[in-house]
């Protein structure tokens, strides 16, 4: 707050929500539902407390010296609009989101085995199981069950 020019408690949580929600394009109506106030009326009536107006002026000066949009933004924004959501499906497509915006749904790197071999197809079906799992690197207890 002391950046914004504004002390500690200057806004509510309620009020830092509307000047977040207004800062980031809502209209003052669309963000006074997000930041759960009553009505317009009352939506507007605290947009225009000179608090909330200093912490608007200094988001729209941050905004014109250039556009900071980072992951954490993205994240907030999914976040609410997880909140937001009316069916599961709506939910579970924000989940899907998150997901991808922070890498967690990357496939596990498995190890890969790349085996030359100098024979054709043919001349390995031919060969026995035993001499199949030798040129896979395995030993013939590999087939064997688990006693346990």
């Amino acid at each position: 707050m002391p950046y914004m020019g504004l002390t500690l408690n200057a806004l509510t949580a309620q009020q830092e929500k509307l000047v977040t929600l207004i800062s980031s394009g809502m209209t003052i109506a669309a963000a006074g539902r997000g930041a759960g106030y009553s009505s317009y009326a009352t939506a507007h009536e605290a947009s225009k407390k000179p608090s909330v107006l200093k912490a608007l002026q200094y988001y729209r000066e941050q905004m014109r010296e250039q556009v900071k949009f980072e992951r954490q933004n993205a994240h907030i924004m999914y976040m609410d609009a997880y909140q937001a959501s009316a069916t599961a499906t709506e939910m579970k497509n924000t989940v899907d989101s998150l997901v991808k915006l922070h890498g967690l749904a990357t496939p596990d790197q498995a190890v890969q085995v790349n085996v030359n071999l100098s024979a054709t197809s043919k001349q390995l079906e031919r060969l026995s199981d035993e001499e199949l799992l030798e040129i896979a690197g395995k030993n013939t207890d590999y087939l064997e069950p688990d006693a346990s």
